[in-house]
């Protein structure tokens, strides 16, 4: 999806907290735009907050991190104090609202960690919260092996922030600084949430892939947890799950018949995912809007059953013709 890949690259690179933003080497984010997208930013973090509920805490605080990246001084992961104040109490007030779990689970902050922990306590058999704790290679096999599903909470934090956005808009001429012709406000909260979910929602996943390439070595066990992680991640809740779990399920592969579940699984995926690229690049605003109205349907609960709506509604079979293979990368 080129417009909304474009963009959500723009809104992301600052977040990356490795150098100043004037030092990167990514595309330069035109200076007036910028400076009303920190200030946009800052205003919502501070209504969000002065909301006081969890969820609008954990929001306002990727917020002001994120208006710190922008303003170019963030050479490290450090997060913004006031970010931090912030988690602080949105841990506290979360209870058992895993959603907001979910929320502080990206940040490099202590209560992000002991967010993770409570997460791992209230939902044993999700490997997503496994994925944040940052384990070692054998004591995170060892907890992948006990799991039976990967939920994020992606599309409920999505709904959130998108509504959050709705319901405190940049102004009109500031909207039409941050986004492409065409772009209205519901295309622009779902770039928004969809840039926080690109940057604090994504799990490592390094250390499980690097160890499942050498479950071979490490024992019968090891090669089990991975075939249980490729499974789980394989029904996770974001595509990029699912991409990671197809690719395990063909590392771990012991025999034809899984070698060929795999390959299909993968060449569905990305079938779907080509599909809707193309797709959604002949529309105006890249079925942002669509997208948006989709997730008004509560039945829609992942990435995947989003996607596999809007090619249902344009009549695009969810899976591929017999023989065809994606068309090499240019």
């Amino acid at each position: 999806m080129s417009l909304l890949a474009a963009v959500l690259l723009t809104l992301t690179a600052p977040l990356a907290y490795a150098q100043p933003v004037a030092d990167t080497k990514a595309a330069a984010v035109d200076q007036a735009a910028a400076a009303a997208q920190r200030d946009y930013i800052g205003r919502l973090a501070e209504t969000l907050a002065a909301e006081g509920s969890a969820r609008g805490l954990a929001h306002a605080a990727w917020l002001r991190d994120w208006q710190q990246a922008l303003g170019g001084t963030a050479v490290t992961t450090t997060s913004h104090p006031q970010a931090r104040a912030w988690r602080e109490l949105a841990l506290q007030r979360a209870g058992t609202d895993t959603v907001v779990l979910a929320m502080l689970a990206g940040a490099d902050d202590p209560s992000s960690a002991q967010a993770v922990t409570r997460w791992r306590q209230l939902a044993p058999g999700n490997l997503v919260p496994v994925l944040f704790a940052g384990l070692e290679p054998e004591p995170l096999l060892a907890a992948a092996a006990r799991t039976s599903h990967a939920q994020g909470h992606t599309i409920e934090q999505l709904r959130w922030i998108v509504d959050a956005v709705r319901r405190s808009p940049p102004a009109p001429d500031t909207l039409a600084q941050l986004v492409p012709d065409g772009v209205g406000i519901d295309g622009f909260a779902v770039m928004h949430g969809w840039a926080y979910l690109a940057t604090f929602a994504t799990p490592d996943f390094a250390t499980l892939v690097e160890a499942c390439r050498a479950a071979g070595q490490r024992g019968a066990d090891a090669a089990e947890a991975c075939g249980n992680a490729a499974r789980v991640l394989q029904g996770g809740d974001t595509r990029l799950q699912q991409m990671v779990g197809t690719g395990l399920a063909g590392e771990v592969a012991t025999n034809a018949s899984d070698r060929q579940r795999a390959e299909t699984a993968r060449r569905r995926l990305d079938w779907q995912m080509y599909e809707l690229g193309r797709l959604t690049s002949g529309q105006p605003d890249q079925g942002l809007a669509e997208h948006a109205a989709l997730l008004a349907d509560p039945a829609l609960d992942s990435e995947a059953a989003l996607n596999e709506a809007q090619l249902r509604r344009a009549g695009i079979p969810l899976d591929p013709p017999a023989g065809w293979q994606p068309p090499p990368y240019r």
